[in-house]
């Protein structure tokens, strides 16, 4: 199977990611578990394995850091299926890649936070009651990250074609 075919299949599950994260909030493992081995594959094919590996690393790693950091439980913000999905796309770009998608996924994600506590008229109430701690939070605080991380995707991978030429590096 060659690298451009691997690379379509990890934007189609991607994209499935994001459908399940929107619709259900929920990642399922299979589909981590699936993004991941293409990932160790593609990084086979390009003779890239330790960088992929590297990059899961630091993708799981970067996911548990808001937990360890904050002394919260990692499933009260990002959840599981999300952390999976980074290592699995860590697997994908390797670290610095990978840095670029959680970083054009993370500006996404507050972006769209943002606007769904404007939207609801909740947008000043929250910037009031972001200090306080143990807090309930309002459910428009609640996003789908996988649905970010998708977009981050697709934003690392059109930056690709544009600047680069190409699917593939």
């Amino acid at each position: 199977m060659s690298l451009l075919l691997l690379k379509v299949l990890l934007l189609v599950l991607v994209a499935i990611a994001a459908y399940t994260d929107w619709k259900w909030r929920i990642i399922p493992n299979r589909l981590n578990l699936l993004m991941f081995c293409t990932g160790v594959a593609g990084g086979v094919l390009a003779h890239r394995l330790l960088e992929s590996v590297c990059g899961a690393a630091l993708g799981l790693a970067l996911g548990l850091l808001p937990a360890l950091i904050l002394r919260v439980p990692v499933l009260a913000g990002i959840g599981g299926g999300d952390l999976k999905m980074m290592a699995a796309l860590g697997a994908w770009y390797g670290p610095y890649d990978l840095l670029w998608v959680l970083a054009a996924g993370s500006v996404l994600a507050v972006a769209g936070g943002l606007a769904n506590l404007a939207r609801s008229g909740k947008l000043l109430l929250w910037v009031y009651l972001f200090p306080v701690r143990g807090r309930e939070r309002f459910d428009e605080e609640v996003l789908p990250f996988g649905v970010y991380l998708a977009a981050g995707v697709y934003l690392v991978e059109a930056a690709k074609i544009l600047l680069a030429g190409g699917l593939v590096k």
